[in-house]
């Protein structure tokens, strides 16, 4: 299998220390890599990283704490930190420390049409979408359902987001049909079979 070429993303690179937020598969990882070549990446290294240097903290919502340690060396040693997450919500419910003005914060998307030029498929991006995880895999439909059980297990049912997780996934494909429309929570549950406060939830 051929590894996937990099695609150029319209993110643009902040100039001072910034979160970077996104879905599980659009790419933080790839761009921070092919953006940030040599950063370093963070570990006990970091007391022999000289002042000013930019630092990639990957996955940041699995060790919040750590931001107190980001904090102090923002303040005193001057370093940039490229801070990447899947889940801003798990940051924010621990009572974490957001660094307050020392971070900005960027929010990556899949793909766009303009990032992907003569290799954009209108009927593939309708079909499965435009995560870069799925758009580059070899099978892309194969890519998406591993994605979206991966998805429902550990985003949806291990942080309780829903509490009728059967009811969710039939909601889902239904609220497919309605994108860029006005919804009508009532008929939408009804078709899902769940409750409209379930739909409003």
């Amino acid at each position: 299998m051929v590894a996937p070429s990099y695609v150029p993303r319209l993110l643009s690179l902040p100039r001072q220390s910034f979160f970077l937020l996104g879905a599980r598969g659009t790419g933080k990882s790839t761009w921070v890599r092919h953006e940030l070549p040599g950063a370093h990446r963070i570990a006990d290294e970091l007391r022999a990283v000289r002042a000013g240097t930019t630092v990639v903290v990957d996955e940041v919502q699995r060790v919040p704490a750590l931001l107190n340690e980001v904090h102090r060396f923002i303040e005193e040693r001057r370093m940039r930190f490229v801070l990447c997450g899947s889940s801003a919500r798990k940051l924010k419910q621990h009572g974490t420390n957001l660094l307050a003005g020392r971070a900005v914060r960027r929010q990556m998307h899949p793909f766009v049409p303009a990032e992907l030029g003569n290799a954009f498929e209108l009927a593939a991006a309708l079909t499965v979408g435009t995560l870069p995880v799925i758009w580059q895999a070899p099978d892309r439909w194969d890519a998406l359902v591993a994605y979206v059980q991966l998805y429902l297990k550990e985003e949806i049912q291990a942080e309780a987001l829903v509490r009728n997780l059967p009811g969710f996934v039939r909601f889902l494909p239904i609220a497919a049909v309605f994108h860029g429309q006005t919804l009508n929570i009532a008929t939408l549950a009804r078709d899902a079979g769940v409750s409209r406060t379930t739909v409003a939830g």
